[in-house]
């Protein structure tokens, strides 16, 4: 975590110096990740073999699997937004309903590599917009301050010709108030500030997200076992083919050496000679076999049996392919065993959440000042929803259980969203049905001799 001031960050020696650093520290490791993410796993895939020997590179998608397990059971599901304030909650909806599955995609990258942005920006339009960058993409700088608050964030471009020649390397700093753009033409050389343009929101416009405190992908811990894993089964392949090839021992034969008139063939002919008569005859001393590693088959299945339980366990996701998820499990019982992913979630929602929060701070206060609203950011509750294959039927039974004892949106809030996706919307649906029953009109209906 870099931590400075925005006027050292704004020097171009320094901005210089820190993109260097940067790129040298933390690319590399987001570059790995996402190899990872590929199954373009490192150990294995880089290896080399003496000549002639077996060299298989079995790379398996652990990484993908965890990564893609872990946040649709936790980013599945898009989040609801609820505020009191009809006109705030319709104006606020506009900017921040999931329409493509956004928030799915930031949590995505996030689980990757620990960490993922997006720039909220005003287009040509003057209408808000907002775009995911990779976490190689943004230098986050924190303030040297306690509290620790995003001081400025640099966005890292580059322009280069069909041949792949570097045309121009850029850094665009994003502070409370301006974007200060540097450039340069080759990476020998310093920033030069090119020009300041205002962003026209309340604050520095990049959002950070979280995957949890460490900032690490959710494969990160698990790279040694898939590294290992790898490593096991390709060894296994290997052995395999030294199998094949291994080499026949042929000890005091005589059958196979000689022709039928008894002349010694030649010993470049005998391998053929042996293929076609298929008969060989030994003396009192000979034999023949396959110079064959001996290997306990057993115990290399239980080595890899072990780091493949060792993934799940340490990743905190689980293999839906283990016996334990079979028969007929109720939902509590696949519940218990989703405990680990379920705590995984939980870290995953309270960075998220914060970040969802600064998000919804910038879009109420452009919404303020494009529209002279006074609307408050905090009022705006996010529900999360787990992505998770739950009893709709137990559920509503539930709910209706509920009848008298709670209040009739506590009631709602109860029924799966797939029934209600919005607890305020649908209470104003019954109000508006009470009203019809019992007037015969309901509220957009009222009669003018009424009003």
């Amino acid at each position: 975590m870099y931590r400075f001031a925005i006027e050292k960050v704004l020097d171009e020696r320094f901005l210089t110096r820190l993109v260097e650093k940067f790129r040298a520290r933390e690319i590399p490791e987001y570059d790995r990740l996402d190899r990872y993410y590929a199954s373009r796993n490192d150990t294995v895939r880089l290896r080399s073999m003496k000549s002639g020997k077996p060299n298989n590179k079995i790379l398996h998608g652990f990484s993908r699997y965890i990564s893609n397990m872990a946040t649709s059971y936790f980013m599945g599901k898009p989040i609801r937004y609820q505020v009191e304030d009809k006109e705030y909650h319709e104006a606020i909806q506009d900017y921040l309903k999931d329409t493509y599955n956004y928030n799915y995609e930031i949590s995505k990258a996030a689980s990757k590599k620990g960490i993922a942005f997006e720039i909220l920006y005003i287009n040509e339009k003057s209408e808000l917009r907002g775009r995911k960058y990779e976490a190689q993409e943004i230098l986050p700088v924190y303030s040297p301050q306690a509290d620790e608050f995003l001081e400025c964030a640099i966005h890292l471009w580059e322009t280069r010709d069909l041949d792949g020649n570097l045309l121009s390397d850029g850094a665009d700093v994003y502070d409370k108030t301006d974007i200060w753009k540097f450039r340069r033409k080759n990476k020998a050389a310093l920033y030069d500030l090119y020009e300041v343009e205002p962003h026209y929101l309340s604050d520095v416009p990049v959002i950070v997200y979280w995957n949890n405190e460490e900032q690490t992908g959710d494969y990160e811990c698990v790279i040694p076992e898939i590294d290992a894993y790898d490593k096991a089964q390709s060894n296994t392949a290997n052995d395999k083919d030294y199998f094949t090839d291994a080499y026949l021992i042929i000890k005091g034969a005589g059958g196979g050496f000689t022709d039928d008139e008894g002349n010694e063939i030649p010993q470049s002919e005998a391998e053929r000679n042996l293929r076609n008569s298929r008969v060989m005859f030994f003396d009192d001393n000979g034999d023949a076999k396959f110079l064959v590693k001996q290997a306990d088959g057993s115990q290399d299945e239980a080595y890899k049996d072990r780091i493949f339980r060792d993934i799940f366990f340490i990743s905190q996701v689980p293999a839906m392919t283990d016996e334990s998820f079979s028969g007929d499990l109720s939902g509590i019982a696949i519940r218990y065993k989703l405990i680990g992913l379920e705590q995984l979630a939980i870290m995953k929602e309270n960075k998220f959440r914060l970040a969802v929060q600064k998000k919804i701070k910038l879009v109420t206060d452009w919404i303020n000042l494009k529209y002279s609203r006074n609307y408050d950011p905090s009022l705006v509750q996010q529900i999360y929803e787990r992505n998770f294959i739950d009893n709709d039927t137990e559920k509503i039974e539930n709910a209706g259980k509920a009848e008298g004892m709670v209040s009739k949106e506590t009631q709602l809030s109860m029924l799966p969203s797939s029934v209600v996706p919005d607890t305020k919307e649908e209470l104003e649906r019954i109000a508006e049905e009470k009203r019809k029953e019992e007037f015969g009109y309901g509220e957009e209906e009222i009669p003018e001799d009424e009003t």
